[in-house]
């Protein structure tokens, strides 16, 4: 691949895609997005950074994305919205990257490789899944009536590096540090198989240079496939929590609620009701755990070991990192 276009090549997966890429052999990276300053400053070299250039994400013109991506060869789509706020939904992100993804047929674009989420369904009760879901079905129906190649991968949840880089693990573990009691949602029996960033990004990124293949489906799930009552127990007896984490059989609207005070200190959102309920929805493991490739990926559990001691000492603002770029 000479040229590439990501969807925030400075960003999250993004700069871990990038520099997975141009270790590889691609020449240069059109990064789509507002952000013009890496998330950090960890992973890409100042060589990296020389090759990549950024342009503005402009879902409200087709044309303008498809002279951006004139010239791209493989398009990978990692662009989501967390949660649903300001009137904005998944349904129209979904309908953004519709835009996206025709933009990349008419700019004659070899292949979208776009990252969505394990076990989609149009009719999930979710608003995340079925978002997801819609896009996925919106790359299908483009590639059938083209010749546009595609790949999906499936991740659950994305751990990296850096304990900061990993909103979820470390602001669990930051509320572990400071308060005497974690309750979880229901029993807390549901599993989660998240993988690692740059198993997300070796995954992705070989699905992309294979631009002649299409129809690709895949899990990005890691080996570790805890439920979330021995994920968040060892998490908390790891960082040495000051307290207990305790399945409170409360339902997601309850626990929801008892976080707000979090969200008015921090100005933030810890999680909000369609985090708990789409964590607690059995939907967060791989469709095929049986994938040989599964087990070769990064451990979760050793990864807590690893940053145990970074883990939790500062809140991270998903707000701060996803809604106000730079």
């Amino acid at each position: 691949m000479n040229r590439v276009a990501i969807t925030g090549a400075l960003s999250y997966t993004g700069r871990y895609l990038s520099k997975y890429l141009l270790s590889n052999g691609t020449k240069s990276v059109l990064s789509l997005s507002r952000r013009t300053i890496p998330l950090s400053s960890h992973v890409l070299s100042s060589s990296d950074l020389s090759k990549i250039t950024t342009t503005t994400l402009d879902f409200n013109s087709r044309e303008k994305m498809e002279v951006e991506l004139k010239g791209v060869d493989v398009l990978f789509c990692t662009y989501w919205i967390r949660f649903e706020r300001d009137g904005d939904t998944h349904e129209k992100a979904a309908e953004r990257v519709r835009e996206l993804f025709l933009a990349a047929k008419s700019a004659g674009v070899s292949k979208v490789v776009f990252s969505s989420h394990t076990r989609t369904s149009l009719t999930s009760p979710y608003s995340y899944i079925r978002g997801k879901a819609l896009a996925e079905s919106y790359l299908r129906s483009i590639c059938s009536s083209s010749t546009m190649n595609y790949s999906i991968v499936r991740p659950c949840g994305i751990f990296g590096d850096k304990p900061v880089e990993s909103i979820l693990m470390n602001n669990a573990a930051w509320v572990m540090r400071r308060t005497p009691l974690f309750l979880l949602a229901g029993k807390g029996g549901e599993t989660f198989q998240p993988v690692h960033v740059r198993d997300m990004a070796k995954l992705m990124g070989d699905l992309g240079k294979s631009k002649d293949t299409t129809g690709e489906e895949m899990d990005a799930c890691g080996p570790d496939a805890p439920t979330a009552l021995e994920l968040f127990r060892r998490l908390n007896g790891s960082v040495g929590g000051r307290g207990f984490v305790v399945p409170s059989g409360l339902p997601t609207r309850v626990i929801g609620a008892m976080t707000k005070p979090i969200d008015w200190l921090t100005g933030d959102v810890l999680l909000d009701t369609d985090d708990l309920d789409l964590l607690g929805s059995g939907l967060t493991f791989a469709n095929e755990p049986s994938d040989p490739l599964i087990k070769g990926r990064r451990s979760l559990f050793q990864w807590i070991d690893e940053v145990k001691d970074e883990l939790g000492q500062e809140y991270v603002s998903s707000i701060q990192r996803y809604y106000k770029t730079k």
